[in-house]
Order: C-alpha cells, then structure tokens, then sequence
C-alpha cells in the first residue's frame, strides 16, 4: 500500500536497493519518460537559463576557495532550466511546509469541502468494478502483427497490475489521491521494483516537500531526498520517482487548487461573521434605567459611571472554525439586557425600551454575491450549487451552458496531469517487458489513459456531434454521383474514405467493426441457409 513504513535497510541480510543506490542500466536510461535531452544538450548550453538565474550557481562548499562547482548543483539548475523538465517543485518554496498545513486546515471549511468533493467526483468516477480509467488503444502499423498483439496483451496486463499495486481497485483511494492533490498541490511515489529489477511490484508514497530533483554525471534525471541529510538522504533515479504538480495544471503562481479559493473564501466569511456579531449585538431585548443621583462629586459620579461601564461591557467571541458563540464567557446569548444609568437631574427614575436596531436577515444581496464569487473562483458552474432553481436536463448540445464547456476543459487539464501516476510506471513496465520499445517515439506518445466520464453535457454533446458528423457523411455519400458510360449512377465517394476521414472512429474501432460486421454477415448468411432448408 502507498505511505508503508519501510524500516528495515536490508534485504535477506543485504542492503536494500535504496540504500546502495544500485539501479540497472535499464532503470538508468528510462530515468527520462517525457523528457528529450541528453548529456551533451545540457553541458553544451551556454546561456543561464530563467531557473537557473533564480535558483543560482551553487560552489562545492568543500572547494569554495578553488572555486570548483557542486557537480550536483550544476546539473539540478541545468535540469530545471530544461523546459522540458521543469516543474513546480515544493522544495524551492521554503513556505511551503508551513502553507501546506494552512491549506489542509483551510480545505475542511464546508463550503470548501463541498467544491472540492464537487470537483472529484466529476474527475474521478468509477464504474461497476471500481476502475476509473483505461488504457488508450495502442496501434502501430510498423510492428509485425504478433507482436503488436503481444504488446497489447501485455500493456492491458500491466495496467491492472499496476492499477491493483495501488490500491485504487479496492477502495476510493484514486478519489482520495485526487482530493489530496487538489488541495496540497504535490504528489509523489517511490516506484518498487523486484531484486532484478525487470517488474514492478509496488508503490510507496513519499513526502515531495523532501525531494529535489538533478542530474547525475552520466546526465541522468535523479531526485535526491533529505539532501543534505547524511542518515536519511536518498538518491533515487527518474524511474523510481512519480511526482506530479498542481502548477504544471494551470499556473506557476498557484501551489494547488484550495490556494486560488482562499481570498474569495474569506471575504464570504468576513461578510457572514459581520452578520452573525451583528445580530447577537442587537438580538437582545434592551431596556434602560435612568436614576437620579444628584448632589454626588465628581468623582464619585466617575466611580459610578465606571462600576456601570464594567458591569454592561459585552465581550462577544465568535470561533471562525467551530462557529461557537459566546457572550462574556457564556456560551449562551443572553435575550435581554438592563442598562442602570444614573442621572444627575432630581425628579423620578425613567424607565425606556431601546429599539432593536438588528438587520434583516431576509437581505442576503451582499452574501449571495461573495458567494458567487467563491463559486465562479472554483471553476465550478454555478446551477450546480444552485438551491432555488436546480437545471434542467435538456438532451441535447443546446442546453450546455458556456461555463460547463469550459468547466470540461479544466477538468480535463486537471486529468492530464494526475494520470501521469499511472501513465508513468506502465510507460516503464512495457519498456522493461519489450526493450525496443524504448526508443520508439509513437509509442511513447500512444500511452495514455481513458477516463470514464459523469457529464451528461459532455456524452450529451459528443452524440450530437457524432450525429451531425454522420448526417453530413450520409449526404456526401447520396449527394454526389457520377454515371458510368452505361448511364449507371456510381457514388463519387468511397465510404471507408468518409467514415475514417469525418466520423472521426479510430483504427482500432474500424477493425473491430470490420471482424464483428463479418461474424454478423456469416451468422445472417447461416440463418437463411437454415431458413431456405426448412422451407423446403
């Protein structure tokens, strides 16, 4: 399981494999998935690269005076440099640790846990045997046919291994993977091989906030964790590492999706404790008491004063996180008040009701526009939180609403991403299962994951899509003809040409078709031959 505690650094008597740092060549040249460069790109840059201006030039602190470079930090800042291998990494943040912990506090506000459930759901839905995703189909017409079949075999194989090694088979755990990544902007794994390292075996989350990422000498991506740290720093190689970033989703400027929520969170709770403290101030029932106390000194009259001042103060306290409410250390509000005053004048003591002052509470213009607002910040559609007047369902493309469109997008760029948790060992797997694989581009390009998908917008408008792509195939067919020198109508188009050139169905879809269109013509050419020997 992800998170195990691994305390034991020796295995059958021997070091353990992240102790002595011992990766095969294999592992070390798969240190790059995604990544096109090399050793020479990187020492051959002569520019100081946006990264590495920011981050500095770093000196052996064993060789300051001969002003020698950490090899280590040479190649970090040089890696960072590479547009290709940047991302967001937590450790260049030194805030970071302290604001991860505001932002897991911040995130079990209610309003926020209710966008953020909002937000996985829709991201990550599971069917009927707990898989939220699938493996793209692979097809490559350069591959002889029994390996193509064998490589499909294997990465279907692999992808449930990999998909069971997690856990997200079991349980929720994908949606839990999800929601912690939302709202702490990091992720990352150890990938778990076997003693030869030719399988992977399992997975082991690890805090990001303790990985740094670099560059060996032989110009291999490495993460080094607790560096620094001589009893617990660990080299790790790019292949044994799955880190992935909220930043890398949207903006460098944002850590994860609960930070871009804060400020408009916390005018809508400015905006309800205002009315809250507003209220209890003026819900109480008041009534004032003049009684004179003429021919009394100065300073007497200014004791008296201050003894009323101190026994009518109001101390209200209100917990922003529980909502408690307590009035001069009592946790219930009082529902009336007597206000003693004196009165220097002589005559009878006056006895006055003082009007509630109280706002209406029927008045909820100024919250529901916070609210809104805190809405429209999370990317959500509004009429999914709409109470009063809940959507209706239309059936067709036409009842989207611009904001679901846009909402799909994000949801997708928010896939894109995490699916690199899976995306990534498989990439490896099939590497290490078929060696060849490992230089060829498209295949590296056809690995990916297939959500399943919740939006009845977005089903609603690919079949409508899909209807009027078929529309216009039927009249491209029908609409033009040619004759041949018998007068004969022939049809101008091929329809394998429209259907692969407009309907938009892969390879894969029109061979499957192509194999069950034949079993479907043979079994209906079996039934009229049993048909035509019963009628005789």
């Amino acid at each position: 399981m992800p998170g195990f505690i691994n305390r034991d650094e020796t295995f059958a008597g021997k070091p353990s494999v992240s102790s002595r740092n011992l990766v095969s060549k294999a592992l070390k040249s798969l240190s790059s998935f995604g990544m096109m460069y090399d050793d020479m790109v990187l020492r051959n840059s002569k520019a100081i690269g946006i990264s590495e201006d920011q981050f500095g030039w770093k000196l052996d602190p064993r060789n300051v005076a001969g002003g020698e470079y950490d090899d280590y930090a040479l190649f970090a800042n040089l890696s960072m440099a590479d547009i290709n291998l940047r991302k967001s990494i937590s450790i260049f943040d030194k805030s970071y640790p302290k604001k991860r912990e505001d932002l897991r506090q911040f995130a079990i506000q209610d309003e926020i846990e209710d966008i953020l459930d909002t937000l996985c759901d829709e991201c990550v839905v599971y069917d009927d045997k707990n898989y939220f995703a699938f493996p793209l189909a692979f097809d490559d017409s350069t591959l002889e046919p029994m390996t193509l079949e064998a490589i499909k075999m294997s990465l279907e194989t692999n992808y449930k291994r990999i998909y069971q090694y997690f856990g997200f088979n079991n349980d929720i755990a994908a949606w839990s993977y999800f929601r912690k990544w939302l709202v702490d902007g990091y992720l990352a794994f150890e990938i778990i091989y076997n003693r030869e390292q030719s399988r992977i075996i399992g997975f082991k989350e690890i805090d990001p906030i303790n990985l740094e990422p670099g560059l060996d000498k032989e110009g291999k991506k490495i993460w080094k964790q607790f560096k620094g740290m001589p009893n617990k720093e660990r080299i790790l190689y790019d292949s044994q590492v799955i880190y992935i970033s909220y930043a890398n989703v949207n903006t460098n400027n944002r850590v994860s999706y609960v930070e871009r929520l804060i400020r408009s969170f916390n005018l809508l709770r400015i905006m309800e404790h205002s009315r809250v403290i507003w209220a209890t101030v003026n819900a109480s029932f008041k009534t004032k008491f003049v009684i004179p106390v003429g021919g009394k000194s100065k300073t007497r009259a200014r004791q008296s004063l201050g003894v009323l001042m101190q026994n009518y103060r109001e101390q209200i306290d209100f917990d922003t996180e529980s909502g408690d409410l307590k009035v001069n250390g009592k946790p219930m509000m009082p529902f009336n008040k007597e206000y003693w005053l004196p009165s220097g004048d002589a005559g009878e003591p006056t006895i006055e009701t003082i009007g509630n002052d109280g706002p209406d509470l029927s008045d909820t213009d100024a919250l529901k526009y916070f609210r809104e607002k805190l809405i429209k910040v999370s990317k959500i559609p509004l009429s999914r939180f709409d109470m009063e007047s809940p959507p209706s369902w239309e059936m067709n493309a036409e009842g989207m609403t611009r904001d679901e469109i846009k909402f799909g997008r994000f949801v997708t760029r928010l896939r894109s991403t995490f699916q690199e948790i899976l995306v990534k060992p498989l990439w490896i797997q099939m590497c290490l299962d078929f060696p060849e694989l490992k230089e060829d581009d498209s295949f590296k390009s056809q690995i990916g994951i297939k959500y399943n998908k919740d939006n009845i917008f977005e089903e609603m408008k690919e079949i409508e899509i899909l209807q009027k792509r078929l529309d216009f195939v039927t009249s491209m067919k029908d609409g033009l003809v040619e004759q041949d020198a018998n007068m004969n109508e022939i049809k101008y188009f091929a329809s394998e040409f429209l259907i692969q050139r407009f309907l938009g169905l892969t390879p894969d879809d029109l061979r499957l078709n192509k194999k069950l269109k034949e079993i479907e013509d043979a079994e209906s050419l079996e039934n009229a031959k049993k048909a035509a020997a019963l009628d005789l």
